[in-house]
């Protein structure tokens, strides 16, 4: 499906083309970044706003015919378009950019939560671990499920504000955009994917995204990827056969402290083996706005808790 016409439908659903609101001038000849449908370009508009455009990538099948994901990205579009939050990305439009379909938001000076910790260790993490339970409980509140939430994929603002983005496996109850389905497959991030997606049972889900939500606050307090001694061959075995869960990381979230403690079990249930037994979003963002009122977690904060012990992996 040409790229035109994907805007010209997107743009009866309440999409913004801002095809000729580009400026072309400003637009890096490169990519700055990569997704998980295309490549990512830094620009401004022609008002000057700076921005990110994030093109559709071409790819070839067996037969050599060229192929795109349009259809996937119009879903794309159309779920990220319906979203405005505090704690989500906002999409200001699409475009036809290169000759690809593209999505335009507003370029952050920050980059993503891992590279973000990295730069700024002394970061509260139960508080972003709030806003990121506020932006995921909006986008089940209106019927979205994220499907591939990781850290990766949370953009931090200039204010140090944590925002949901890439919504290239969202799913948006009862969007009809007439498109045929693509026979593409979706992809997810294994670490902190739940075993019952892991092993085909189930298409992401909002339990799904809870278990998720809960490897995402673990990958902030301790700015180390879930399960990081597995490779993902391994990792099959290690959470879908013998129904593994991460380790308490002592140093980061100790045993005995009280908040520790319910964090560390409202975290627990996330993993819960059984979806059903999962909280959902709002009851995480509950439990993790009273861990933070009761003792904000930074590494200095951590520090004071642990005595002599190093904080070393923030």
């Amino acid at each position: 499906m040409p790229s035109r016409k994907v805007v010209a439908i997107l743009k009866t659903h309440g999409c913004r083309d801002l095809t000729a609101s580009l400026d072309k001038a400003s637009i890096s000849k490169y990519p700055v970044a990569t997704g998980g449908l295309g490549d990512v370009y830094s620009g401004k508009l022609l008002n000057a706003t700076p921005v990110a455009i994030k093109t559709i990538r071409t790819y070839y099948d067996g037969s050599g015919v060229v192929q795109l994901y349009h259809k996937r990205a119009a879903r794309e579009i159309y779920t990220w378009s319906q979203c405005k939050h505090a704690n989500v990305v906002e999409l200001l439009g699409l475009a036809v950019f290169r000759d690809s379909l593209a999505m335009i938001s507003r370029l952050e000076e920050n980059s993503n939560m891992p590279s973000f910790l990295s730069k700024h260790p002394s970061t509260d993490r139960c508080e972003m671990s709030t806003y990121i339970c506020a932006g995921l409980a909006y986008l089940h509140d209106n019927g979205i499920t994220h499907g591939d939430l990781k850290g990766a994929n949370i953009l931090i603002a200039s204010d140090g504000r944590p925002m949901l983005m890439d919504f290239g496996n969202a799913t948006f109850i009862g969007a009809d955009l007439h498109f045929t389905e693509t026979t593409t497959g979706l992809k997810s991030s294994p670490r902190w994917t739940a075993p019952e997606i892991l092993e085909g049972k189930s298409k992401h889900s909002i339990a799904g995204d809870v278990y998720s939500l809960g490897m995402t606050i673990l990958e902030a307090h301790t700015s180390i990827i879930p399960f990081p001694d597995h490779s993902h061959i391994s990792l099959i075995m290690h959470v879908v056969v013998r129904k593994n869960t991460p380790t308490r990381p002592q140093n980061i979230i100790p045993s005995g402290r009280v908040y520790c403690d319910q964090l560390w079990a409202m975290l627990m249930k996330c993993w819960s083996y059984d979806p059903e037994h999962r909280p959902n979003a709002k009851e995480v963002w509950e439990a993790a706005s009273i861990c933070y009122l009761m003792q904000p977690l930074t590494p200095e904060k951590l520090n004071e808790i642990n005595g002599d012990h190093e904080v070393g992996a923030v």
